[in-house]
C-alpha cells in the first residue's frame, strides 16, 4: 500500500485500477438492475410475501372506511402503488380508465379465492382480495408499475444486504489492485532498468521475475537485456579501442621525436620545417593525452583520493589564470557571484571540468567582451555557470555538445581548433561526482551549468 501512494494520480496504475474497479462495479450495477427488470416477482419467496401483505393492509383500510364509502367515490392513492377495486360485475369503481394490464389481470384472476401475482407489460398486479362491503363482494388489485419495482428491489438490496454490497466492493477494489500491479509492476521495472542504462550503468539488467514471465511484457524484458547486452559490448569495444590506440600511438611519437631531434642535428638549415613537424607531433600527443584522460574519466579509473574540495578557490584559480591569458586577445574572465562552498571529490577532475568549459568560452566570446563564471547553492547542490557572448550554438545540436569529438564549426567559428574531448571529459568528471551538466542559448551566447551535488556518497 505505501508503494500505491507514491505513485502519481496519472500513472498507469491508477489509471488501470480505476479502468478494472469501476467495470466490475458497473457490472455488479447492471447484474442487479437486469435481475430486476427481467424475473418475474412471483419467483421470489420474499417479494411475494411483501406485496400479499401490502394487499392485505391495503384491503384492511378500504374495509374500515366501508362504513362511510359510497361506489362513486376514488379510492386513495399511496406512493409507489396503485389500487382498482371491481364490482361483483367486473367495473372499476371510482376509476374511469383502468389500464389494460390490470384488466388483464382481472379477467385472468378473478375467480381466485387466494391472491396471485400476474406479471404484463412492466406492470406487476397482484389480487383479487376480498372484500365486503354491504354484504357485497368486490375485488381490490394491487399494482406497481416496472421501475417503481426496480427501484423498491435494488434499495432493499442496499438496505437490507449492504455487507454483502461492501463485501462485494472490497474483493473488486482488491482484485483490481492486484490486476492493475500484475501489469504496471513490470512496467515501473523496466522503466527502471532503462533510466540506469540511460545515466550510463551499462550492467543495468531487467530483473528475473519480470524476465520469467511468459506473456509480451516477458518477452520485452528479454529483449531489453539482449539489446542492453549488445549496447554495453559496443561501447566497452569502443572505448577499448580508443584506450589501446592511444597507448599503441605513445611508442611511434617518441620515436617521431626523438627522430626530429637528430634530424635538427644533421639538418640544422631546415627548422622552419623542422619547427612544423614538431608542433603536429605535440599537437598529436596532447590529442592522445586527452583520449586516455576521457578514458580513464569515462570508467572512473584514477589514483587520486576524494577529498574536500573547495569550490570557491578552485573557481578563483582558474578565472585568474584564465583571465591572464584572455587578456592578450583583448577578452576578460570575471566571477560574477562566488559563494563558499565545500563538496566532496576529486580535484583534478573538477578542476579539469570547470577549467574546460571556461576555455571553450574564451574561445568563442569575441573581442571586448567577457565571460562570466559564477558558484552558486541550491537547495542541496552547487551551481556552477559559465557564459560566454558568442554566437551560441544550433538548439538541435545542443543534446549532441557533449558527445566525445563533436563539433559545431560553421556555427561557433573558425577558432574551433579543439578536438572536441573537453566537454566529455567534463561530462565524464561531472557524472562521476553524481551531478549534471547542460547547455543553452542564452542570446547572446552559450551557457553552460554544472549542478553537483552538496553530499554526494562516493560508491566503493
Amino acid at each position: 500500500m505505501h508503494k500505491m501512494l507514491v505513485w502519481p494520480f496519472r500513472s498507469l496504475f491508477w489509471k488501470l485500477f480505476l479502468w478494472f474497479w469501476l467495470t466490475m462495479v458497473s457490472m455488479m450495477v447492471a447484474l442487479v438492475v437486469a435481475v430486476a427488470i427481467t424475473f418475474d416477482p412471483a419467483d421470489f419467496l420474499s417479494e411475494r410475501r411483501a406485496l400479499f401483505r401490502e394487499l392485505e393492509v391495503a384491503s384492511r383500510q378500504v374495509e374500515r372506511m366501508a362504513a362511510g364509502w359510497s361506489t362513486s367515490l376514488s379510492i386513495r392513492q399511496l406512493p409507489g402503488s396503485y389500487y382498482y377495486l371491481f364490482a361483483p360485475d367486473g367495473e372499476p369503481v371510482g376509476q374511469p380508465v383502468v389500464p389494460a394490464e390490470v384488466q388483464f389481470a382481472y379477467r385472468k384472476t378473478h375467480d381466485r379465492r387466494e391472491p396471485v401475482i400476474t406479471f404484463r407489460s412492466g406492470v406487476v398486479a397482484v389480487g383479487p382480495r376480498k372484500i365486503w362491503i354491504d354484504r357485497t363482494p368486490f375485488d381490490l388489485y394491487l399494482t406497481k408499475e416496472m421501475p417503481r419495482l426496480v427501484h423498491w428491489r435494488v434499495k432493499k438490496v442496499f438496505v437490507q444486504q449492504w455487507h454483502l454490497v461492501i463485501i462485494a466492493l472490497g474483493v473488486s477494489f482488491l482484485l483490481s489492485i492486484m490486476l492493475a500491479r500484475y501489469l504496471v509492476v513490470p512496467i515501473r521495472q523496466l522503466q527502471g532498468t532503462s533510466r540506469r542504462l540511460a545515466q550510463g550503468d551499462l550492467a543495468a539488467r531487467v530483473a528475473q521475475v519480470v524476465r520469467e514471465r511468459r506473456d509480451e511484457l516477458g518477452e520485452f524484458g528479454r529483449d531489453f537485456n539482449h539489446m542492453a547486452e549488445q549496447l554495453e559490448s559496443l561501447i566497452n569495444d569502443k572505448e577499448r579501442l580508443l584506450r589501446d590506440v592511444s597507448h599503441e600511438l605513445r611508442s611511434p611519437l617518441t620515436r617521431l621525436q626523438l627522430s626530429l631531434a637528430l634530424a635538427r642535428r644533421k639538418s640544422p638549415d631546415a627548422e622552419s620545417e623542422h619547427g612544423r613537424i614538431e608542433r603536429e607531433i605535440e599537437r598529436l600527443d596532447q590529442m592522445i593525452g586527452e583520449i586516455i584522460r576521457f578514458s580513464r574519466i569515462q570508467n572512473g579509473v584514477t589514483d587520486l583520493a576524494w577529498e574536500p574540495v573547495p569550490l570557491h578557490a578552485l573557481i578563483e584559480g582558474i578565472v585568474d589564470d584564465a583571465d591572464f591569458e584572455a587578456q592578450a586577445q583583448d577578452k576578460s574572465v570575471v566571477t560574477t557571484e562566488l559563494l563558499d562552498i565545500e563538496i566532496n571529490g576529486i580535484k583534478d577532475w573538477l578542476g579539469s571540468a570547470i577549467e574546460n568549459m571556461v576555455r571553450n568560452a574564451i574561445r568563442f566570446t569575441p573581442q571586448d567582451s567577457r565571460v562570466e563564471v559564477a558558484l552558486k547553492k541550491h537547495k542541496r547542490y552547487a551551481i556552477v555557470t559559465v557564459r560566454d557572448f558568442g554566437p551560441g550554438i544550433p538548439e538541435g545540436a545542443l543534446d549532441s555538445l557533449f558527445e566525445p569529438f563533436f563539433r559545431v564549426d560553421d556555427t561557433r567559428g573558425k577558432e574551433n581548433d579543439g578536438f572536441g574531448l573537453g566537454t566529455s571529459i567534463a561530462m565524464g568528471a561531472v557524472k562521476n561526482h553524481g551531478g549534471t551538466i547542460t547547455a543553452r542559448n542564452v542570446h547572446p551566447g552559450l551557457e553552460v551549468t554544472i549542478c553537483l551535488p552538496l553530499n554526494h556518497k562516493v560508491v566503493a
